[in-house]
């Protein structure tokens, strides 16, 4: 059946050759067929996989990849067919292709194309029928598929000589091509501007084949004549390729009164005008349907292994940033660390320092008041009284303040503990310097004690005297 077109961007065309393989490249436009590469392949070696393999960029810009089967391998036929829609000829020729087939339907490989400007004023145009035996399409692309070529499409370049794309001059158009030890004589009849009839004789190269080939033309002129399309003395269209002998021209010149050599296409414009009629054509060709079902399911099973194989490379790459990211952060941590333990160190230093600072902030504020104390308590203690110790201490609270005491001892003559308690009350109502940023509004807190106790007052009767002793309790710290 007629396949839809296709937009193609690309095509390889891969053909024998002497030794090896030839491989033609060419970029395909809605104009033209443009020849980019054309390299020879060693035989043994595939063909460059950049160049025929399909990956992702074929789903935007499509590749078409054809091989060639040798023209002696297809059976050609010409039929007339009523005119119909390009997708309605294949199965118009299905009903005849029995009749027209050498060989069982199931042992062949056919295709049809209409021939350009065949349509008659009946309404009928002209269709040429290839029939190609399936064993050899098979082996054909089972021997590209060993060297990687997954094949879309099977050609036989030489019909595009045969039958161009245009209407050819009225006459015989007789290809001879030489090869190792046969002739192959393709004919094509053109009259009236329509192709009436083509053959197709694979004859061995002796000179036995010469009288043959003469034969069986005479028999598709009587034919023609017959059937109403050969007029008298047909022209001869000579086309030679490879080496052929000059005597196949002289075994024509008994069929034909005149014989006009041609200069035959070069393999580059065989290959050119082959890519082109496979670009713009919808129907198969002699491709077997099953190999393009599997080569379709290779192509879309790599690309999804080359979707899961990005998606590893994608997972890989984000593991390895995270990782470099990690370490990044790890390095910047580990920065920070050191950082902290350095400003620790030195904030420890700092708060070792300031402790040491108010310790003897301390001590020289006790030694201050010590002094100050001594000086207040001692211009302040009546005559009548004596000092006999006179002990300065001090402690942390509970609160977590710094408690500092002034223990005053001593004797008086008996009957003085009035003296003692004017005393204690002159103590509780001495007062420290001010300094100039307190106020007058703050005099209380400038009272050098903020509490004085009497912590012992007893008689000594052997003595005769009053012994004593005062706890001041310095205010503030």
């Amino acid at each position: 059946m007629a396949g839809k077109k296709t937009k193609w961007s690309s095509c390889n065309l891969l053909e024998p050759a002497t030794e090896g393989s030839r491989l033609f490249q060419f970029s395909v436009s809605s104009n033209k067929v443009k020849l980019s590469g054309d390299l020879r392949v060693a035989e043994g070696d595939d063909p460059p996989a950049k160049a025929v393999g399909k990956d992702w960029s074929d789903l935007l810009s499509r590749k078409l990849n054809i091989t060639t089967l040798p023209p002696e391998k297809v059976f050609l036929r010409v039929v007339e067919l009523p005119e119909c829609e390009p997708d309605e000829l294949l199965p118009m020729v299905e009903f005849q292709i029995e009749e027209l087939s050498p060989l069982p339907i199931a042992q062949t490989v056919w295709s049809a194309e209409v021939v350009p400007g065949s349509t008659s004023t009946e309404g009928n145009q002209t269709v040429l029928v290839m029939i190609a035996e399936r064993v050899e399409v098979e082996g054909r692309l089972d021997e590209l598929e060993a060297v990687n070529y997954l094949a879309d499409r099977v050609e036989v370049p030489l019909l595009r000589e045969l039958v161009p794309g245009e209407p050819r001059e009225d006459g015989a158009h007789i290809q001879l091509v030489q090869g190792a030890d046969s002739v192959l004589a393709l004919v094509s009849w053109w009259f009236s501007s329509r192709l009436c009839d083509v053959n197709s004789f694979n004859l061995p190269d002796t000179a036995a084949s010469r009288d043959a080939l003469v034969e069986k033309i005479n028999s598709v002129a009587l034919a023609g004549e017959v059937a109403g399309w050969m007029p008298g003395e047909p022209t001869c269209h000579l086309v030679k390729r490879g080496d052929v002998a000059g005597d196949w021209n002289a075994a024509l010149a008994k069929c034909f009164d005149s014989i006009r050599e041609v200069e035959p296409m070069s393999e580059v414009d065989l290959a050119t005008a082959a890519v082109e009629f496979a670009s713009r054509t919808t129907a198969p060709g002699l491709m077997i349907e099953d190999y393009s079902l599997r080569n379709r399911q290779r192509y879309q099973d790599s690309l999804w292994m080359e979707g899961v194989k990005g998606a590893i490379a994608i997972m890989l790459m984000g593991l390895l940033g995270f990782f470099v990211y990690g370490s990044m952060l790890q390095s910047t941590l580990d920065d920070k660390i050191s950082l902290v333990t350095v400003q620790t160190n030195l904030f420890t230093k700092a708060l070792s320092l300031k402790a040491k600072v108010e310790t003897l902030e301390k001590q020289k504020a006790l030694k201050y008041a010590a002094l100050q104390a001594w000086a207040k308590v001692s211009t302040g203690l009546p005559g009548e009284l004596k000092f006999t110790e006179l002990a300065f201490a001090s402690g942390r609270s509970l609160d977590g303040n710094t408690s500092r005491e002034l223990r005053i001892s001593g004797a008086a003559e008996a009957g003085k503990v009035t003296l003692i308690d004017d005393y204690q009350e002159a103590l509780t109502r001495m007062t420290r310097p001010m300094t100039r940023m307190e106020s007058v509004n703050e005099k209380e807190k400038a009272l050098l004690f903020s509490r004085v106790r009497a912590e012992t007052i007893r008689q000594d009767t052997r003595k005769n005297q009053t012994i004593w002793s005062l706890v001041c309790e310095f205010n503030g710290e």
